[in-house]
C-alpha cells in the first residue's frame, strides 16, 4: 500500500477543505466516563463525597476522604441500540461489547502525631473517558438527492485535465492530486474515473451521469470503534478534620476507527448509472493533557465540594482511505463495473483541539449511617472549544462560536445502607452543546445498583441506561440530508475493591 505524506504547506490547502466537522470535534469535548460500579449507580454525583476510585475524576480532593488503602477494577457489558429514521424508513442496529473500563489504587499517609495535616493521599485511576464503539444503519428512498451531488460540489473549480490518468496509474494520480490540489480534487477524481460525472465544455462545469427524477434508494452504514482512556495521577491532603484538597495531572490516549459505506441503487430506468458504492475509512490517533484542582468542606451532616477541570489539550492526526464502485450501462445496453480503488492511505499532519474547561459545584447530605443524597452541578462552555492552527480551521472555529453554548449538567445520586448491603440510584441530565439543539438534543441517564461489604473486599454492581437523540447529516456537502438517530445505551458494571 502506498503512503502519501503531505508537506505542511500542502496540508494547509487540503485540510481547510476537509477538516473535522463540528460533530467530530464535539466527540472530544463531550465526556461520557465509565467508572466504578458505585460511581455509575449513583449517577457520578461524587463531587462532594470522595472515597471512591472514580470520584477523583470529578473532584481530586476525593482521594483524601479515603480511610484505607484501596485498589480495584471494573468490567462492564454494554449494549447499544441505534434506531434511525430516514425518509419515513426505520432501521434498528444492536451492538454488544465487553470491556475493562476502570482500574486504580489509593495509598494513604496518615499523621498519627501533631500538626494540621491529618492525611496525605496518592492515587492513580485509569478509566474509559469515552467509548467510540457505535454502529448504525440509515436506509430509505431519497426523492431529491444522491451522492453525486457530493462529488459535484467537490469538483467545483477543477479542470478535467488534472483528473485524467495520462500515463500514470490510478494510485499515482490520486496521490498527486491529494498532495498538490487537496481532498476535493481526490473526490472529483474518484467520480470522474468511475464515470459518475463528466465535463461539459460548453457550460465549463462537471455534470452527473446519474438520473433519479423518481428518487433513489440509499443505504448508509457506519461502524466505529475506539476509546478515549483517561489516566488520573492524584495527590490529596486532609487539613485538620473538615478540609480536603486535591490535584490531578491527567493524560489521555485516543484511538478511533470509522468505516463508512454508502450504497445507492434503483435509479431511473433511463439512467446510465445503476448503482453507486462509496467507502470512506478514517483513523484518528492522539493524546491529551489536562489538570484538575478541587476542595471538599465537611459540616456535620453536610458536604460541599468545588472542582475545576482545565481545558484538555489534544494533539491528533488522521489517516483516510477511499473506494468507489459504479455499475452502469451504455446505449447498447452493455453493463460495466468501474472500480476505483487507489489503495492509498492519506496521512495528515497533526492538528490540535482544545476542549472547554469545566467547573463543578457539589453538595451532599449524610443521613447518618443510613445513607446519603448527593448532587453535582457542572457548567461547561462549548463555545470555548478551539481547533488549531486557526488559519487552517477558521471556518469550523467560527461555527463553534456561533453554534455552541454554555451548558449546565445535573448529576443526582442516592445510597441507602442496610447492614452490609447498600442500595443505590442515580440520574444524569446533560444539556445539548448546541444553542439550537437540532444536531444533538439533551440526554438523560438512569442508574441503579447494589453493594456488598465483606470487610476488606467490596463487591459492587450497577446498571445504567443512557437515552439520547441526534440528527445525523450524511455528508458535509452535497448529500447533506439528515437522519434522526435515537440511541439507547445500557451498561452493566461489576467492580471488585480490595482494602489493604
Amino acid at each position: 500500500m502506498f503512503l502519501k505524506r503531505i508537506s505542511f504547506f500542502l496540508f494547509i490547502y487540503s485540510i481547510s477543505i476537509n477538516s473535522q466537522t463540528l460533530n467530530d470535534v464535539l466527540e472530544f469535548s463531550i465526556e461520557n466516563p465509565i467508572g466504578t460500579a458505585r460511581f455509575e449507580s449513583m449517577g457520578g454525583a461524587f463531587g462532594a463525597l470522595g472515597g471512591d476510585l472514580s470520584s477523583i475524576n470529578i473532584n481530586p480532593a476525593g482521594s483524601a476522604v479515603f480511610n484505607d488503602n484501596e485498589y480495584g477494577f471494573t468490567i462492564a457489558i454494554e449494549k447499544k441500540t441505534n434506531k434511525t429514521l430516514f425518509f419515513n424508513n426505520s432501521q434498528n442496529e444492536d451492538d454488544n461489547n465487553f470491556s475493562f473500563n476502570q482500574g486504580g489504587a489509593i495509598w494513604l499517609l496518615k499523621n498519627y502525631g501533631g500538626g494540621n495535616i491529618n492525611k496525605i493521599s496518592f492515587g492513580i485511576n485509569v478509566q474509559t473517558n469515552n467509548s467510540y464503539k457505535n454502529n448504525f444503519l440509515i436506509k430509505g428512498r431519497n426523492d431529491n438527492n444522491s451522492i453525486d451531488s457530493f462529488f459535484l460540489n467537490n469538483s467545483s473549480g477543477l479542470s478535467p485535465e488534472i483528473l485524467n490518468t495520462g500515463n500514470q496509474d490510478i494510485s499515482g494520480v490520486y496521490r498527486n492530486l491529494g498532495e498538490f490540489y487537496g481532498f476535493s480534487a481526490q473526490q472529483a477524481f474518484l467520480a470522474y474515473q468511475a464515470y459518475l460525472i463528466n465535463y461539459d465544455d460548453n457550460l465549463d462545469q462537471f455534470y452527473s451521469i446519474a438520473k433519479y427524477n423518481n428518487g433513489v434508494d440509499q443505504e448508509y452504514s457506519s461502524e466505529s470503534k475506539g476509546y478515549n482512556n483517561k489516566y488520573n495521577l492524584n495527590i490529596g491532603i486532609q487539613y485538620k478534620e473538615d478540609y480536603y484538597f486535591g490535584f490531578n495531572i491527567n493524560t489521555h490516549d485516543i484511538y478511533i476507527e470509522k468505516y463508512l459505506t454508502h450504497y445507492e441503487t434503483n435509479f431511473d430506468d433511463d439512467s446510465a448509472i445503476k448503482s453507486i458504492l462509496f467507502q470512506n475509512n478514517l483513523t484518528v490517533q492522539g493524546e491529551g493533557l489536562s489538570f484538575q484542582i478541587g476542595a471538599i468542606r465537611k459540616f456535620d451532616n453536610l458536604r460541599l465540594g468545588v472542582s475545576y477541570h482545565s481545558p484538555t489539550w489534544y494533539s491528533l492526526w488522521d489517516q483516510t482511505s477511499q473506494y468507489l464502485e459504479t455499475q452502469s450501462v451504455d446505449i447498447d445496453n452493455t453493463s460495466y463495473t468501474d472500480i476505483i480503488n487507489p489503495q492509498i492511505t492519506n496521512i495528515y499532519p497533526k492538528y490540535k483541539i482544545t476542549t472547554p474547561s469545566t467547573l463543578t459545584f457539589s453538595s451532599a447530605i449524610i443521613l447518618g449511617k443510613f445513607g446519603l443524597v448527593s448532587v453535582d452541578l457542572e457548567t461547561k462552555d462549548f463555545s470555548k472549544t478551539k481547533v488549531k492552527p486557526n488559519r487552517d480551521f477558521n471556518q469550523i472555529n467560527d461555527e463553534i462560536n456561533t453554534s455552541l453554548q454554555n451548558t449546565l449538567n445535573l448529576r443526582v445520586g442516592t445510597e441507602f445502607r442496610i447492614n452490609k448491603l447498600s442500595l443505590r440510584a442515580g440520574y444524569n441530565k446533560n444539556q445539548s452543546p448546541y444553542k439550537k439543539s437540532f444536531s444533538i438534543k439533551d440526554s438523560n441517564s438512569y442508574a441503579f445498583g447494589v453493594g456488598l461489604d465483606f470487610g476488606n473486599t467490596l463487591l459492587n454492581l450497577s446498571h445504567k441506561t443512557i437515552e439520547s437523540e441526534r440528527n445525523y447529516q450524511l455528508f458535509d456537502t452535497g448529500l447533506t440530508d439528515s437522519a434522526l438517530i435515537n440511541t439507547t445505551n445500557s451498561i452493566s458494571s461489576l467492580s471488585i475493591i480490595f482494602k489493604f
